[in-house]
């Protein structure tokens, strides 16, 4: 069974930095002693990278990782910080196998996979392609019912996309999928327009070539 690991990341205030790590400790003795807990791990700000505090607590299933969020243990520890740390987030993440779309990246520490919009526009500019190639060559070489050779032509597609186009391209864009740190939104949104742009030059020359 996949575990589960909290992910939290927290601005903290430099001259509490150590304030910040004595509380990080205190918190393991009392995880040591919660059902399901496997380990945890700090990761500071790095002057010039990210400017937040990465917490990554670990349980051996979604149960046990749930009570400790709702439990009052927890709520008592965050308030001795609430005074020199803010813009808290939390993700619970399945560790384990990988997510099946996580495209093969390595995510440690981070979460286990990019979010789902920048997933689908990913395997989208990959799949759309591939499809549209795969049917028009299966109808040359061969006439099947359309519900065979829908069946078929994406068989082949998730096979292809999946073992080969997806991680290459997840390697490629790396960077934008899992970022080690919060991207500029001009990144972000560059990225994005150029993946729909290759999807219009794809749509328009197959509206030309077929």
């Amino acid at each position: 069974m996949p575990g589960v690991a909290l992910v939290s990341t927290r601005w903290v205030n430099e001259s509490r930095e150590d304030d910040y790590l004595q509380w990080g400790a205190e918190l393991e003795v009392q995880l040591a002693t919660v059902t399901g807990y496997v380990s945890s791990e700090q990761l500071p700000a790095t002057p010039g990278g990210q400017d937040f505090w990465t917490q990554i607590i670990r349980f051996r299933d979604e149960k046990s990782s749930r009570e400790w969020v709702e439990s009052s243990q927890l709520a008592e520890s965050l308030k001795q910080i609430e005074g020199y740390t803010h813009d808290s987030e939390v993700a619970t993440v399945h560790t384990g196998k990988a997510d099946w779309l996580n495209f093969g990246l390595s995510t440690k520490p981070g979460p286990g996979a990019p979010v789902k919009w920048k997933q689908v526009l990913a395997a989208l500019t990959t799949l759309y392609p591939t499809v549209v190639l795969l049917n028009e060559a299966l109808s040359a070489l061969v006439t099947l019912p359309f519900a065979v050779s829908i069946l078929v032509t994406n068989a082949m597609a998730m096979g292809l996309v999946m073992t080969l186009w997806l991680p290459s391209l997840s390697k490629l864009l790396g960077f934008w999928l899992l970022p080690p740190k919060p991207l500029p939104l001009r990144t972000t949104i560059g990225v994005s327009l150029g993946l729909l742009g290759a999807l219009g030059c794809l749509l328009l020359s197959f509206s030309i070539w077929f």
